[in-house]
């Protein structure tokens, strides 16, 4: 297999203007993110930049070919990780300071039915928007509407302290995540929570993949 290095860098610079923007300035995936997003594709041209849209290149592409799909495609999900970890180790002054998933993290459950059913209907909207409009400003608000049920955002808890009376004192809040700032979070971390969190980046990816795949199907059978 032949390495187009070219894709590789677009997707290290990506996956790298991402993870800066979602743990330096704390992005949500609001408006703004939208713009951003639409700028970092503009910018890394051909570069999926986000785990969950190169699950959908593997799903809607020929599951067969190893070299032709697989192959390619794994080695962009690996640059997004290069990529997002070399953000977090400028930001994080090379381990000196946790980065935001060392000591949050939601761990790994796998989605219920109607968990599933959520994230492969997102899977199928974005990539229908994303294929039919081409445009980097479409497809950004696409992934602002659709992050929460693509799994790039969760709801955290977890104990701060304790109170006078001796009881737990919890604090929680919503993250916003990439995928690929989980995995390279966890790496630089010594391979915190590296089981829930790569089931995680599996899963999700692989559910809105299947949402993509049922997408093209659809569209097959129709025209």
């Amino acid at each position: 297999m032949d390495m187009d290095m070219n894709a590789m860098k677009a997707e290290i610079g990506g996956a790298f203007a991402v993870a800066w923007l979602v743990i330096g300035i704390g992005m949500e995936w609001d408006l703004t993110a939208a713009v951003l997003m639409a700028a970092v594709w503009m910018a890394f041209s051909g570069a999926h930049v986000l785990p969950v849209i190169t699950w959908m290149h593997i799903m809607t592409g020929d599951l067969g070919d190893t070299e032709g799909n697989w192959m390619p495609n794994g080695m962009r999900l690996l640059a997004q990780v290069v990529g997002a970890g070399l953000a977090i180790a400028l930001l994080s002054e090379m381990g000196a300071l946790d980065s935001p998933w060392e000591t949050i993290q939601p761990g790994f459950e796998a989605p219920d039915a109607w968990g599933a059913i959520t994230m492969i209907a997102a899977g199928a909207i974005f990539w229908t928007v994303h294929t039919r409009a081409e445009s980097a400003w479409v497809s950004g608000f696409a992934v602002m509407a659709l992050a929460g049920m693509m799994g790039m955002s969760y709801d955290w808890t977890m104990a701060v302290g304790v109170d006078a009376a001796g009881d737990a004192v919890m604090a929680s809040g919503s993250s916003t995540t990439s995928g690929a700032g989980e995995m390279a979070s966890s790496l630089f971390s010594s391979g915190h929570e590296i089981a829930q969190i790569a089931q995680a980046w599996i899963v999700d990816g692989l559910m809105c993949g299947i949402g993509a795949l049922v997408a093209v199907k659809v569209d097959e059978a129709v025209n």
